[in-house]
């Protein structure tokens, strides 16, 4: 238990803590217990520090006594400081406020000075102002009385002197009375201009009614003032180019017009000149070119002795425009001859209006710019006005000679080789030798040309028809069908014009009977052959076929344009102005070629062969181009043209270029046509719908139908071709028809997988229908003997006519002439199973026919 804390020593705790905040470090003091009993000496503890703190400060206040009065004092000096420091900012204050209003005053005062010397100078300026008003309505008086005394050109000078006066006024420009001045002198000047313009017209008279211009030099006055008083007036006023336009228009209007115009009754009024007098009236009796231009040059002199050249001169600026504007179009340009004969008049011409350009030169007149340019530029002016010539005969003929046709012939030489088909056969090639009428080198273009490729593509089978395919052509089918080396040597017998000079051996026919006897063509036109040594021979081929008169129309042409350029080159000639311009010439005969190539179909769509008649056309105007060449250019051999004018050299590269075109244009509207009419027979076979029904109504008779319309349409073809295609391009257009007929059907059958027994003798019947179309290609030789010539000009023949055979035969029929037959020329293995499979039912003997056929085939 811990010691007890005495009092003393709780008042000492106490007194420290309340003196510095202390606490007891001891423990026992800390915790130590306050009784009541010890707070009475506590309480006297504590009074005792407050007295003795107090006397303390007593004790300190007695010493420091002299200290804080000194303090008191400097404090009362410091406080009387600032009394009288405040007291003198007041005073400085009230006296910068004193400053100000002086300022004021001082500002006020020089204000009112500057507005005084102001005033002083407003009123010097007003007086000046007052004095140039003064000079001003002195100037306008003045020019008013020389205006009254028709003294104009003085009046004029006083209202530009007021006028320059008026712009010196400044700022009193806009003053009531300066407006009044102004509106004075502008009627002054009003009436001047009213009295020139008078004055004008007096001088100027102008009678629309009559066609009459009167121009006098001074005015029937009595104060006689004359035409350049008049235009010094205007000049001064800025009214002369206003006054000389309208004279201009008045001019033209009724003489020059009236002059130049030609009417549609082909008159023209006649210019008339006497004294001050220029009229139009009456007929002119002598239409030509010289005539005119004599006028105009009595016109251009009847102004400039008669005008000033203040006005004449300003005048011809606008007036010769218009002359040479009438001059060109109305009588230069009808004047450009169209023949060779009437160029000496026109040079004649030409020579006239650069005289009449030197005497506008001569009398100072300016915009003659256009006449010179006309003759510098007449020869390109002939040239053109000869291909618009050349164009406008074309659109006045073509309609005309496309009613016009006739027949002509073509004659074509061949050396043959021994090895050719021809050799032995003349008669077959002979029907087929129009297969190269179109182009002899079509034959060796690829199929794939980029020149018709796009434009073709549709016509390959057109082209094959009349022999200019080629074997890239057939190099399909022959993937398709395998190698068949007889079939393709019926290909080359048919198309024999696209082989000629072919060494290899002609390849067999087919060794059926009939089909033999029927692939011996007989030449419908005649032949004439003449022996070669050994092994070639020649042979001529004749062939008529029917064209229009237009490509005899375009040679005429042509031939005129080339004998223009001969004309032209002549001594006669060749120093005219025309005659640079012959070289052009030569772009006629494309020209032509281009019209003809772009009108065609509006001139033939009359006729209902007209693609055919195209072609037809095409063949003899290329013909008789080539001919025309080869003609030239034995005739340039001896000719003196240069080198670079002769035809043959200028118009080869192009007409060959030419021919190309014409060639492919007739080939591209053979090709449509024939497209056109496969198209209607594939439609009219498509009713039949693929013949699968068609031993059911209606079925049946929607079938027959199909093959009568075809058969009756093919015919209505022979018809509308005969008349105009040759012979063999008859028979091969026709042959391609009814091979396409043909390959439809035979398409249409072959994709039957079930035919029954009553369907394959009506599909029988069809093919004996459809084998009627053979009288189509019956021909006669020269010794009155028929020929069957459709196996030549139908490649799919006997193939149809092997599908009739399948038609009407057993299993072992079918199975001979696949093995000991011709069958396997026409047709693949697989074709005739699908056929066997579609009309027999399943059975031992079927598969064994089919066994024994694909092991014949080499299966």
């Amino acid at each position: 238990m811990s010691s007890p804390v005495s009092d003393q020593e709780l008042g000492d705790a106490l007194l420290h803590s309340v003196q510095h905040g202390s606490f007891p470090q001891s423990e026992h003091v800390s915790s130590a217990p306050v009784g009541s009993a010890a707070l009475p000496k506590l309480r006297q503890t504590l009074e005792k520090a407050r007295d003795d703190t107090k006397e303390h400060i007593r004790q300190v206040s007695r010493e420091a006594a002299s200290d804080v009065d000194g303090w008191m004092t400097q404090a009362r000096k410091l406080q009387a400081d600032i009394k009288r420091s405040q007291e003198t900012a007041k005073e400085i204050v009230q006296q910068a406020e004193s400053g100000k209003e002086k300022t004021a005053k001082v500002q006020d005062a020089a204000s009112k000075v500057s507005f005084l010397h102001s005033e002083i100078a407003y009123n010097e300026s007003l007086v000046q102002v007052v004095e140039q008003l003064k000079d001003i309505s002195t100037l306008v008086e003045s020019a008013q009385d020389a205006a009254v005394r028709n003294n104009i050109l003085y009046a004029l000078e006083r209202l530009e002197d007021a006028d320059s006066a008026f712009k010196r006024l400044g700022p009193f420009e806009n003053t009531r009375v300066v407006g009044l001045l102004k509106t004075k002198s502008d009627q002054l000047k009003s009436a001047i201009v009213e009295n020139i313009t008078e004055i004008w017209n007096s001088l100027l008279l102008v009678n629309t009614a009559e066609r009459k211009i009167t121009l006098r030099e001074e005015a029937d006055r009595e104060d006689g003032i004359n035409i350049g008083t008049v235009v010094e007036a205007l000049t001064r006023l800025g009214l002369l180019d206003k006054f000389i336009a309208r004279l201009s228009r008045d001019f033209d209007s009724v003489v020059v017009q009236p002059r130049l115009a030609i009417g549609p009754d082909q008159i023209v009024s006649a210019l008339t000149i006497y004294g001050d007098d220029i009229q139009v009236a009456g007929q002119v009796s002598d239409m030509s070119v010289q005539a005119a231009l004599e006028d105009i040059q009595a016109i251009a002199d009847y102004l400039s002795t008669r005008m000033p050249p203040d006005v004449a001169i300003p005048l011809s600026e606008k007036l010769v425009p218009v002359i040479a504007n009438r001059l060109i179009s109305n009588w230069l340009l009808p004047a450009i001859p169209l023949s060779t004969k009437g160029i000496p008049e026109f040079q004649e011409t030409l020579s006239l209006v650069l005289g009449l350009v030197e005497s506008f030169d001569e009398l100072g007149w300016s915009g003659q710019q256009r006449l010179t340019d006309w003759v510098d530029k007449s020869p390109e002016k002939w040239l053109a006005r000869q291909k618009e010539a050349a164009i406008a005969q074309v659109q006045r003929i073509f309609p005309r000679r496309v009613q016009e046709k006739k027949t002509v012939e073509r004659v074509e030489t061949q050396v043959l080789s021994r090895g050719d088909a021809m050799l032995g056969k003349h008669e077959e090639q002979d029907e087929d030798w129009g297969a190269e009428w179109g182009d002899e080198a079509a034959a060796e273009e690829p199929a794939g040309d980029k020149e018709t490729q796009p434009s073709e593509a549709m016509e390959e089978e057109d082209m094959s028809a009349w022999g200019i395919d080629e074997d890239e052509a057939q190099e399909p089918q022959k993937e398709n069908k395998g190698p068949k080396p007889e079939v393709q040597g019926e290909e080359d017998a048919e198309d024999w014009g696209a082989d000629w000079g072919d060494e290899e051996e002609p390849k067999q026919l087919p060794a059926d009977p009939a089909s033999q006897a029927s692939a011996e063509p007989q030449a419908n036109g005649q032949v004439a052959q003449a022996e070669k040594p050994s092994k070639a021979r020649e042979m001529t081929l004749r062939e008529t076929y029917t064209v229009t008169a237009i490509p005899d129309s375009i040679i005429d042409m042509i031939l005129q344009a080339v004998s223009d350029v001969g004309t032209l080159n002549t001594p006669e000639l060749v120093g005219s102005a025309i005659a640079p311009a012959s070289g052009g010439l030569f772009a006629i005969p494309s020209l032509l070629l281009a019209m003809y190539r772009a009108t065609a179909a509006t001139h033939y769509s009359r006729d209902i062969a007209a693609n055919m008649l195209i072609y037809n056309d095409c063949t003899r105007l290329s013909d008789r181009l080539r001919a025309f060449l080869a003609e030239q250019a034995g005739k340039d051999r001896s000719s003196d043209l240069p080198q670079h004018l002769k035809p043959s050299v200028r118009l080869k590269p192009r007409l060959d270029q030419d021919i190309k075109a014409i060639e492919t244009f007739g080939k591209r509207a053979y090709g449509r046509e024939m497209e056109s009419q496969r198209t209607i027979l594939r439609d009219h076979l498509d009713a039949a719908q693929g013949f699968s029904s068609c031993t059911k109504m209606p079925f049946a008779a929607e079938c027959d139908n199909a093959i009568a319309m075809t058969i009756d349409r093919i015919a209505d073809v022979k018809n509308a071709w005969k008349p105009v295609l040759s012979h063999s391009a008859l028979l091969q257009s026709l042959g391609s028809l009814v091979s396409t007929a043909l390959a439809k059907f035979i398409a249409d059958i072959e994709d039957m997988t079930d035919i029954a027994e009553d369907e394959s003798k009506k599909l029988r019947g069809y093919c004996v229908s459809l084998s009627s179309l053979s009288a189509l290609f019956i021909t006669e030789d020269d010794d009155g003997q028929q020929r069957d010539m459709t196996s030549v000009y139908t490649p799919n023949w006997f193939k149809f006519q092997y599908l009739s055979e399948i038609l009407d035969s057993s299993l072992a029929d079918i199975k001979y002439m696949w093995t000991d037959g011709e069958l396997k020329l026409e047709m693949e293995v697989d074709e005739v199973l699908d056929l066997i499979r579609a009309l027999f039912a399943e059975s031992d003997y079927r598969r064994k026919a089919i066994a024994d056929i694909r092991r014949a085939a080499g299966y």
